[in-house]
């Protein structure tokens, strides 16, 4: 799996494919561990690149408010 970082953090570099356990934000990462690479997204600390079927943004879709049936 292909993420790319949003955040710094201090990580699993081996599961990464990193050099170093300090990660920086704004960096791409492939091959990465799939259990991995979804535990770093739902932290809200990556986003999943590449792909036809992935993510782009890691906020969630906004609901609309239902508007009121009668004016009082």
């Amino acid at each position: 799996m292909n993420i790319k970082t949003l955040w710094g953090f201090v990580g699993n570099a081996e599961l990464l494919g990193a050099e170093s356990p300090k990660i920086k934000a704004g960096k791409e990462f492939s091959g990465v561990d799939e259990e991995y690479a979804h535990a770093l997204i739902g932290k809200g600390l990556a986003v999943e690149v590449g792909g036809a079927d992935t993510q782009k943004s890691a906020a969630p879709k906004g609901n609309k408010t239902a508007a009121p049936k009668e004016n009082k």
